[in-house]
């Protein structure tokens, strides 16, 4: 056992490492990570899961106390902003599963890691920390209407089914998260978040195998595509970030102004992958397999602009 909580601190201090290593054996191992797409699902729930655990629940209910600038921003960063990109991705000649997906990840929440990477940018993290949350929970309201309807994207699944799997992953992490923690108490959680946190981090590792499924058949079978793909992930990503950050400067300082574009610079692609159909557009898996290198590599990308930028 001592051995195992040495194992999991250590994982949990080094996975800036560790995660790439993941997504280098699902393109390695290509009939593993196939193997292992049936539990993206299951894998999805367990890392919002752990996320949740490791929330410092009474710092979020003091932020509650006055909700308003993260409610307008997650509203923002959830209806908005793809309300907003839409118009600009349709006007491209690229391929029409990149609009899509481009379109469907701007509707994806924050990623839960939103929070623990804004420490390390020197963002507002206790704002990160609550839109991440307000997002993943508001997301089964948001996302399904605006693809199905608003957007009409053809994605073989109705939008009562959508929502039925988003709400299903979020209702579970938060019970499952409310019983950990309910068993491990405060003090519990406390002396154990190291260990939690390898535990999240051999989850995202997991997690990121299933992802490159197919991934190494694409590439060579369609090189420049594969590219293009990665090319407009990039893209979304600055995209997203700079709507927000322009669309909230004139009303807040710019640290807050960051900090909501970061939380809509990093969307929660791989959610995508656990509630769409097998039968949905190859393109729209192969972006999110895609998405996994700007979501790895920009907050170092970021980090000397937002350094510069707060202190002068």
């Amino acid at each position: 056992m001592d051995l195992l909580d040495h194992v999991l601190r250590r994982m949990g201090r080094h996975a800036t490492t560790l995660l790439p290593f993941s997504l280098l054996i699902g393109i390695v191992f290509q009939d593993l990570a196939s193997a292992a797409r049936p539990l993206v699902g299951p894998l999805a729930t367990i890392l919002l899961m752990l996320a949740l655990v490791r929330t410092d629940w009474p710092r979020v209910r003091a932020l509650l106390v006055r909700p308003w600038l993260a409610l307008t921003l997650s509203a923002a960063i959830l209806i908005a902003v793809p309300l907003a990109v839409w118009p600009f991705w349709r006007m491209l000649d690229v391929w029409p599963g990149l609009i899509a997906a481009l379109c469907l990840s701007a509707m994806a929440p924050t990623i839960v890691s939103a929070a623990t990477t804004a420490t390390f940018l020197r963002l507002d993290v206790s704002l990160a920390l609550l839109v991440s949350l307000i997002t993943n929970f508001a997301v089964p309201l948001t996302l399904p209407p605006l693809a199905l309807w608003l957007l009409a994207l053809d994605l073989n699944i109705s939008a009562a089914a959508l929502s039925l799997r988003l709400a299903t992953i979020v209702l579970i992490a938060l019970v499952g998260a409310t019983a950990i923690r309910a068993w491990l108490k405060p003090d519990g959680v406390r002396h154990n978040a190291s260990k939690i946190d390898g535990c999240a981090v051999l989850v995202l590792m997991a997690f990121a195998i299933p992802l490159m499924d197919g991934i190494v058949a694409r590439a060579l079978a369609e090189p420049a595509k594969l590219t293009g793909f990665v090319v407009g992930s990039f893209a979304g990503m600055f995209v997203c970030n700079a709507l927000m950050v322009l669309g909230t400067l004139p009303f807040t300082d710019l640290r807050t102004a960051l900090t909501a574009g970061y939380c809509s610079n990093g969307r929660n692609n791989a959610l995508l992958m656990a509630v769409l159909p097998a039968t949905a557009d190859p393109d729209i898996f192969l972006f999110i397999a895609a998405v996994q290198i700007p979501i790895y590599i920009m907050p170092s990308l970021l980090l000397p602009l937002y350094r510069r930028l707060l202190r002068a």
